[in-house]
């Protein structure tokens, strides 16, 4: 799931250890500056000590003005032959001045002719029967509700309101018979019952798939004729499967350094583009901060993207690291489910085993010891032995924790934990983690194992944004918890909240809830119409 970014421009981003920061406090223990904006963790996993970044808002960056049109080229005005003298007899007989030839105009230089967009690719015949179907969509329309910041148009309910406590319609899309609905780090995209996208956003590096207002619901573009299924947004990109399986993807990925590219050829895509490196169908994506996993249905798992933390289940040389942005096929097999938190990856396998890589600098992959669990960096997946028994059927994070959803419907949380992003109580933080007696705050407030989360109904979905959770219940309710400063959590209030929380709100008083995402800094749930 993406975490949380400013505005995006080429400079590098800062820290990568970091969480968001609130506006009366950052989340770290010694300083708690009233900032409100953010800025894009940085991704140097090897850091030992991890320091929260000051989350930035940015102002919306100004549109550029219309281009001025060419001004054509002036013709040189016809000089006027002097008349000949008649004889001196004879009155003088005007002759029609014979003008000049006039000077060529300029050409002026067409405008380059668009680059035509590869078209998909057939895929090879497998020498299998596939283990998986591909993906279809929801048919049950719903009404898309927001709440949180909007600084950036992550609301889609214009530039005059940008900010909500509570759940409130986005009525530009009422009519459009929406499905399903996934949020990036300031991004929104909702699916249409006809397979149509409609995005609204931050806009800055082509997320949304289109060009015009940022700040109000409208069509991606270049999909005509295509069918989505199912939607993935990172921070600065987006990822749709077609119902034939093939993979769309428009935006660019982003390094340490700032912009990383699209593929080794485009440093920043604005239409979506067919991902042409996959020779069989995908039947499921998921998306960190700024790489992508895709699930084949062969069983196979494939990512792309920056992966100096470990997130692509690979090690990347540093000179070679845009060869990331290829799709390569991990080396496991017989794949159920993919998951991703911002800088970490998740994979449950047919058997039931539960794999993880990446980040791991607050314990958000949930290894034991024994495993790597003390391992800053892990890269290649690695079997979570604390959640043998419990038969997990999706696992996905946040900035630095992460979440596991049993059959039985039960919540298992691990990782960050100073912003309450676990929903557990602080006696369950490890010892080690503590704040010593009479002094401040650990820094490193964390879980280290998965620990289930009392107190919920049965929970059938949950989403991670960046620090704070949503968990959808069987009966149709939502609950929220863990950093609530920037309102995410819909409850109308400004702070954190320790435990899950049911939403409530006039707006969506009696509905039933059907699709929920979360943000950085906003928050996204369908309501059944």
């Amino acid at each position: 799931m993406p975490g949380k970014r400013a505005r995006k421009s080429d400079t590098a981003p800062v820290a990568t250890n970091g969480s968001a920061a609130k506006k009366s406090k950052v989340l770290t223990v010694e300083v708690k500056a009233p900032v409100k904006t953010r800025v894009i963790p940085a991704r140097n996993a090897t850091t030992k000590k991890t320091t929260p970044p000051a989350a930035k808002k940015a102002a919306p960056a100004k549109k550029a003005g219309p281009a001025k049109k060419a001004s054509p080229a002036k013709k040189a005005p016809a000089k006027k032959a002097p008349a000949k003298k008649a004889p001196a007899k004879k009155a003088p007989a005007k002759k029609r001045a014979t003008p000049k030839p006039a000077a060529p105009a300029v050409p002026v230089a067409a405008a380059p002719a668009e680059p035509k967009l590869p078209e998909p690719m057939q895929f090879l015949k497998p020498r299998t029967a596939p283990v998986h179907a591909l993906a279809t969509r929801s048919t049950v329309p719903g009404t898309v509700f927001v709440f949180g910041n909007g600084d950036c148009g992550q609301l889609g309910l214009g530039d005059d309101m940008i900010e909500r406590k509570k759940p409130f319609p986005v009525t530009a899309i009422e009519e459009q018979q929406i499905v399903d609905i996934v949020s990036g780090g300031l991004h929104t995209i909702a699916v249409a019952a006809d397979g149509k996208l409609w995005s609204w956003g931050c806009n800055d590096q082509k997320a949304l798939g289109r060009g015009g207002d940022e700040y109000t619901a409208a069509r991606v573009e270049g999909l005509d004729n295509v069918g989505i299924a199912k939607v993935a947004c990172s921070d600065s990109a987006s990822f749709a499967l077609s119902d034939d399986g093939h993979v769309y993807s428009w935006g660019t990925f982003r390094s340490a350094e700032g912009i990383m590219g699209f593929n080794e050829g485009v440093e920043i895509q604005g239409l979506p583009m067919v991902i042409n490196e996959f020779r069989e169908p995908i039947i499921d994506l998921c998306a960190g901060v700024d790489h992508a996993i895709g699930l084949a249905a062969s069983g196979k798992v494939y990512a792309w993207g920056y992966g100096q933390q470990g997130q692509l289940g690979r090690l990347v040389i540093e000179r070679r690291r845009k060869h990331g942005l290829i799709p390569e096929r991990l080396r496991i097999l017989d794949v159920a489910h993919i998951g991703s938190g911002s800088y970490h990856s998740f994979a449950i396998t047919k058997t039931g085993e539960v794999l993880a890589w990446g980040l791991n600098n607050f314990h958000q992959l949930g290894l034991r010891p024994e495993d790597g669990g003390n391992d800053e960096v892990v890269h290649e997946p690695t079997r979570i032995t604390a959640l043998e028994g419990v038969e997990v059927v999706k696992i996905s994070g946040g900035e630095h924790h992460s979440i596991a959803l049993s059959k039985d419907g039960k919540l298992y949380a691990f990782g960050r934990s100073d912003s309450h992003q676990t929903g557990l109580p602080f006696d369950t933080l490890d010892a080690d983690k503590k704040p010593a007696e009479g002094g401040e705050s650990s820094h490193k407030k964390a879980i280290s194992k998965p620990t289930l989360i009392e107190g919920l109904p049965k929970i059938v979905d949950f989403v991670c944004g960046s620090n704070h959770n949503i968990a959808l219940a069987e009966d149709g309710s939502a609950y929220t918890w863990g950093y609530g400063e920037m309102l995410q959590l819909g409850n109308g209030e400004e702070e954190d909240v320790a435990l899950p929380t049911r939403l409530a709100g006039q707006k969506i008083e009696g509905k039933t809830l059907i699709k929920i995402a979360a943000g950085g800094q906003h928050s996204v749930i369908l309501a059944k119409k």
